[in-house]
This record gives C-alpha cells, structure tokens and sequence, in this order.
C-alpha cells in the first residue's frame, strides 16, 4: 500500500470524483455519498491504510461497500478505476467552471459539450471573444452570467473559511501530540480566535527540549517543507496547501506566550504589558485584574469594557434541540429514527424534521401528498428515543416572494423554516421586499441561512438589514445562524445587530446526516462573537 498517501490526500480525491461525478449528471445520491464520505476521510485522526490494513473501512461513518473498494484502490495505486474511466470523459478541470457564482455542475457540463470550454481561463479568453454569446445553446444570458461570477470570484479574499482551517489545525495537533506526548501543543492565532476566514494555521508549542520537537515537526506526514524562522519558529507547508507558523517555547512561558500567539494584536495591546512569563493565560489575565477572555471575543473592542457578561453567554449545555434538519426523505443521508438517535445523544429534547420542499428539485424536495407521508412516518418515530419530533418543512421561497406549499398545509406543520436559495443578485429593493413578504406570513416561523451566502464561494443577497431586522422583530420570526460551516449565516456582526433590534436567533446545523450535529460548535462560536446569551435563543 502506498501508506505515504495522507487521509486528506485520499479525501480530496474522493471528493473531486463526487463533484466531477455531479457534473456528469449521475443519480445526485451518488455524489452526495462521495462527497460525505470525503468529508469524514479528511477530518479522521486514525490513518486509513491502518483500517484498511485491519479491513475497518466499513465500520467508518459514510463509507459504503464501493467507497472502501475506491479507498483500498487508492492506497494501493494513488488511483481508482472509477475516476479514471470518468476523467477519461470529463477532465477535472471542470471543477473550477462550478467554482464560478451562477454557475452549476449543469451549465459547466453544458459549456463543455458545446465549446469545449474546461476551465476558467479558457471561458475568460471565449468571454474576450463573443464565443459564448453567439453559441446558440449558450447565449447571451450565460455571457452575462460568466462575466458577473467571474468578477465575484476575482473580488474575494482568497483567505481559508474557518470551516477548512479548523480540522485541518486539530489533525496537526493530534499528529503532532501522538508524536511528542510530553509536549504540549495548542492551536492559537485566527483559529483559534474562530475567525470566519484565516491566511494560514499558527500553533504553538511548550517543550523542554525545542531542537527535539522541530525534528519532530519536520517528520509529520502532513508536512512538506519547513523554513527556520527563527531559534525556535518555523514556518512549514502542510499537505492541505495551508501554511503553518510554529512557535516553541519554554513551558514556564505558556500562559503568556499563547495570549500573544493567539491574538489579535489590538487585544494584547490593549491588555497591557506582559513583562514576566506566565504559564497560564488565567494568571495572565488575572494580573491585570481580568477573567480569562475567551479567544473568540479578543477582538480588541468590548471584551475589556464587558467582561461581566462573559460568563453568561450561550455555551453548547444551553441548547436543547434543533430546528432545521434533513433526512432521507429529501437530500438527507439518515433516516428520521436515525436522525432522532443523533439528537438524543446530544441531550436534545426536540429535533425539527424540515426536509425541503418540492421547489428545490435539486435536492428531491417533497410535494404535499409526499410531505403527508413523511407525517406518518414521524408520529410512529416520536419520543421513542425521549427527543420529540417536530414534523416541518425548509421552505422555498419565490423570486416574487411566494413559498412551496399554501398557507393551509404551512399551517399543519409545527415549525416552517423558510429559505431564499436562487434570486440573490435581485437588487436590493426587489430582494429585501421579497423577504418581507415571507416574515409577514404568520405561517413562517424560521428564516434559514438569512443572507444565503456560502463562505469564500456566493455572496449574500444585498438586504436591508435594518428593514429586515425591523420586521422580524414585529412579526416574532426568528433569524437563524447556520452552524453549517460553509455558512456561518447570519455572521456575528449581522446576528449581533439583529438582537439589538430585539430579534430571536435561533442556532441549527442544518444537519443532513447524524455527523453534522457535531458543527454545532461553529454556530455557539459565532453567537458568543455576537455576544449572545440563552434567552436570545430560540432554541
């Protein structure tokens, strides 16, 4: 076995023949499977060539009888058939056509077999040209489109969302600790302070020994270089194309060192000076009259001036169910029993069923007699596993601002979660109204992922917030934080003025298969950005 192969080496590969196989147009069951089952692979502390070895693959979460075959196949040769006989037909580079807003595995699948356009470079020189605009099965309207993704991507930050960053950083940590248990280790820097997005990974370590633990360092699988620094820093390139800056310091330094190390540079400043070193970051703070701060609330700003409300600020223990969750029923990986064994072992007392409704036929969404159905289905589930099944629905919602199903079958449901997924390049006037229209419903008790961004790929829709803000205070419709790590919607500074506006948040993770409850983290992470405490939270 080609044992070098690292698990997010292997999970990239996986997930690259999930999209390519999307692109393809195959049964979309398939590619989600792909796709979850890369998502577990690069997040798995354990190296899979040692469950291969001991033929465990099948006992990892999300890996089915044909993905353990791609998994042994890979090990083996760096390769699998499957991909091969797919790349043979579609060239990878079609990714980056479904990297580009407004562009979906479709329209690249379209622009291929027209103009045989496969990646972006080659749609900026046909741009230049008028090619698009004059294939007939293409058009202007594809054009036009083209040209407004394509100047979206070139406006973003080129940063890591935190939601690749932050597994990414546990994987070197656990690496490194396997490697050198006597010394200690901690993620520190934008991660650690949970930053939305971040330049590069910092860590840093105490040892007794620093010549021993850079050794050490160099050695890890993930990396692939190292540049010294300094006496005692480095810079290493990992595998996953992020950069790493590694300090290592005395352990009687520790406290100190990882308050400096972690940031942000106007919180230290404004902390003062720290002249001695401390082993705890609690000694430190406590000599200049402080509880500890919590990283994600070292901004600089207001941690100084209420650290009273530190304490009592949402934590996880807070949260006693979700609202938004996804099944089999629609794009969903899990059953509904399955979904509701998830939730019960959290502590949760309450689990929201909102598979999507038949709008977004993308995702199999339900039509009245299917979501009627689903009905049966959660009554003769419910409080079996002590969590009660609140059976609803993820709405869509119109361009003209109407939703799925009539106000008689939303009245049926226990919690409508409704959703904008298309039409966010509205102008602001026509997008804002369209959302009003949907809090003023009295059916609509959630509004999804408010801004409909996804992280470093689609920009939110241009609302009025303070409009927005206004009416879903009057009307008592909650505005939710996406715990999806590609979401992260509504953001800190967004969920922080909608409860000045005395809005109800609520925190879901949009979990389609039993593992996403796990992000509930990023959610908490980013109410505590805004300050939030319980009785601000819905659930």
């Amino acid at each position: 076995m080609t044992s070098e192969l690292t698990n997010r080496q292997i999970g990239d590969l996986l997930e690259r023949h999930g999209k390519l196989l999307e692109v393809s147009g195959v049964n979309p069951f398939r590619t989600r499977a792909f796709i979850r089952a890369a998502e577990v692979v690069k997040s798995r502390d354990e190296p899979l060539a040692l469950a291969a070895k001991e033929g465990r693959l099948r006992a990892i979460p999300a890996v089915g009888a044909g993905i353990a075959e791609a998994i042994m196949e890979i090990l083996t040769s760096g390769a699998f058939t499957a991909h091969d006989e797919l790349t043979a037909r579609l060239p990878e580079s079609l990714l980056e056509l479904t990297s580009i807003p407004g562009i979906g595995a479709k329209t690249a699948l379209k622009l291929f077999e027209a103009t045989g356009l496969d990646s972006i470079a080659a749609v900026e020189a046909a741009l230049e040209t008028g090619a698009i605009a004059s294939t007939k099965s293409l058009g202007p309207r594809t054009e036009a489109t083209l040209r407004e993704g394509i100047a979206t991507l070139r406006r973003r930050s080129g940063r890591t969302p935190l939601g690749v960053a932050l597994p990414i950083a546990r994987a070197f940590e656990h690496a490194f600790q396997r490697s050198r248990p006597a010394d200690r280790i901690s993620i520190a820097g934008s991660v650690r302070r949970w930053a939305i997005t971040v330049d590069d990974l910092d860590f840093l370590v105490a040892s007794e020994t620093p010549e021993a633990t850079i050794v050490a360092v160099a050695a890890l699988p993930s990396v692939l270089s190292m540049q010294r620094t300094g006496h005692s820093d480095v810079i290493l390139k990992l595998d996953s194309g992020l950069n790493a800056d590694i300090r290592v310091v005395a352990p009687d330094a520790w406290g100190s060192e990882l308050i400096r190390a972690t940031g942000n540079a106007l919180h230290v400043s404004r902390l003062g000076p720290m002249d001695d070193p401390a082993v705890t970051e609690e000694g430190v703070y406590a000599a200049h009259g402080l509880p500890w701060i919590p990283p994600e609330l070292r901004s600089g700003g207001e941690e100084f001036d209420r650290w009273r409300d530190i304490s009592s600020l949402i934590t996880s223990v807070s949260m006693n169910g979700e609202f938004h969750a996804h099944t089999t029923w629609s794009d969903g990986s899990a059953s509904v029993r399955e979904m509701a064994r998830a939730a019960a072992d959290r502590g949760y007392r309450f689990l929201g069923i909102t598979d999507h409704s038949h709008g977004l036929g993308v995702a199999g969404g339900l039509d009245v007699e299917r979501l009627t159905s689903q009905r049966a289905e959660l009554e003769k589930a419910n409080n079996l596993d002590g969590v009660r099944l609140l059976a609803g629905a993820e709405v869509e919602v119109h361009r003209d601002g109407s939703l799925d199903y009539d106000d008689d079958t939303l009245s049926r449901l226990d919690v409508v979660v409704a959703s904008l997924h298309t039409g966010l390049r509205q102008p602001r006037a026509e997008l804002t109204t369209r959302l009003i229209q949907v809090l003023e419903n009295p059916n609509v008790d959630i509004i999804a992922h408010p801004s409909g961004r996804l992280i470093e790929r689609r920009e939110g829709g241009d609302f009025d917030w303070d409009v927005v803000f206004a009416t879903a205070a009057k009307t008592g419709t909650a505005l939710e934080i996406n715990a999806d790590p590609a979401r992260l919607d509504l953001d800190p500074e967004l969920a922080r003025r909608a409860c000045e506006m005395c809005c109800l948040i609520t925190i879901n993770c949009d979990a389609h298969h039993a593992g996403v409850f796990a992000v509930m983290e990023y959610g908490i992470a980013m109410a505590r950005r805004a300050w939030l405490k319980p009785e601000q939270v819905l659930n």
